[in-house]
């Protein structure tokens, strides 16, 4: 199903308007998330366990997160690939923070502008541009909107400054006035959380 807006969630058959398009490289990944790191701790630490007590209960277990890791990539390679794009600003670097705007709506009624404000622990600095990928959480079928949505800069999963740079190059420049516009209605000091923007326009 793919709505006006084209957002995405993994578990829907919506499809975004800017796809990320962007490769997932596992070294990169696991130096700003942990999960994968557990998991291929699990992994090995079968394997050892299957050589070193007992083989069998060794190759149950190995099998099984060996399947966990399988589908916890897969599902990583096709957030970061089909994942709903947009573009973030460095707001704040004492604590370092980016903000990101989007809008909720599922593309059939109203408008739902929003700016997630969020910890960031990349490289860039103060009113710095970056790119990011989002996936949206899932709300009643009856609701116009989504509940939330969950940017994750792409240099948590990818260095390669071309690959960085096109995806900054898909936004467009009214994209980035929509996101300094919204700043606006935030009060300062900046925190985490999810902002409604309330215009003439919106739905909330």
């Amino acid at each position: 199903m793919k709505d006006n807006r084209g957002i995405l969630t993994l578990d829907s058959d919506t499809v975004a308007s800017n796809p990320g398009k962007v490769r997932v490289m596992p070294l990169v990944l696991m130096r700003h998330v942990h999960k994968p790191v557990f998991l291929l701790i699990a992994l090995l630490s079968s394997l050892v366990f299957a050589f070193d007590v007992s083989l069998l209960w060794g190759g149950i277990f190995f099998c099984i997160f060996l399947v966990i890791n399988f589908f916890y990539w897969r599902r990583k390679k096709e957030q970061f690939a089909y994942g709903d794009s947009n573009g973030g600003i460095v707001i704040s670097e004492k604590p370092k923070l980016i903000a990101v705007a989007t809008d909720l709506s599922k593309g059939f009624a109203g408008s739902y502008p929003v700016v997630k404000v969020l910890s960031y622990k990349g490289k860039g600095k103060l009113n710095e541009r970056i790119g990011t990928v989002s996936l949206y959480e899932g709300s009643e079928s009856c609701t116009p909107h989504w509940n939330d949505f969950f940017p994750v800069p792409l240099e948590y999963v990818n260095n390669n400054k071309a690959e960085l740079n096109a995806v900054l190059n898909s936004y467009s420049e009214e994209s980035w006035h929509i996101l300094e516009d919204r700043l606006k209605q935030i009060e300062l000091p900046y925190k985490e959380g999810l902002f409604k923007i309330f215009t003439e326009n919106s739905s909330w």
